[in-house]
């Protein structure tokens, strides 16, 4: 169960919202105005908004806007009334961990909600160790091969080593992915050895953003 603050300048909107998320046992906070409902996130501290788009208030962009400018870490889910499909791709480049076309039923939603949360928490978590192949292998010889290998439209020739700068230091080099995909469903674009070997390389059905444009797709 997580606590789940819902802002929607329509009150029957806003009040099937909350009756749909509190159905799957969430506590529902619900607010009409956006300066109301950021407020209300320093207080109470929810674990999830989830926030009308329409095309005279464009809420939601504005709240990513926000979070974004004071580095608040939160994810959010926005409601996309008629007519703002076109926003999805500048809300997920905000940082948008979902976007569901309205009306939307409890089903839906709910897992909208629950994926936002997966992304949100996996993010924070941050990359997963470094592989023992990662260590012991010759990197520039996997990246090639990875490049190869690679059955992913949205994954061809991405695969590069990484390695940053933290704390004045550089981290220890890696075999990584910037994909252009993810980031479109809410995703991190960041992928690591692993999952590029398994899913990019081996089943891209297994990743959440090719069923997902898959989907799309199918359904245009």
């Amino acid at each position: 169960m997580s606590k789940v603050l819902v802002i929607h300048h329509d009150d029957s909107v806003r009040s099937k919202l909350e009756g749909m998320i509190r159905g799957q046992h969430h506590t529902v906070m619900g607010f009409r105005d956006l300066l109301a409902g950021v407020k209300e996130i320093a207080r109470q501290r929810p674990d999830i908004v989830v926030v009308g788009q329409d095309l005279k208030k464009e809420e939601g962009t504005r709240l990513l806007k926000y979070l974004k400018q004071n580095e608040v870490k939160l994810p959010v889910v926005l409601i996309a009334m008629r007519g703002t499909s076109g926003h999805q791709a500048i809300a997920m480049k905000l940082g948008a961990r979902g976007f569901v076309a309205y009306p939307v039923d409890e089903a839906r939603l709910e897992a909208a909600i629950s994926e936002a949360l997966k992304a949100h928490q996996a993010a924070m978590a941050g990359p997963p160790p470094v592989t023992e192949e990662e260590l012991r292998g010759n990197l520039s010889m996997m990246e090639r091969q990875l490049n190869a290998r690679m059955k992913c439209f949205a994954g061809r020739n991405q695969v590069y080593i990484q390695s940053m700068i933290t704390g004045g230091a550089a981290t220890r080099p890696r075999i990584c992915l910037k994909c252009s995909l993810r980031p479109e469903y809410g995703l991190s674009k960041d992928v690591y050895y692993e999952f590029i070997r398994d899913v990019c390389c081996g089943d891209p059905m297994q990743c959440e953003a090719v069923r997902k444009f898959q989907a799309e797709r199918e359904s245009a």
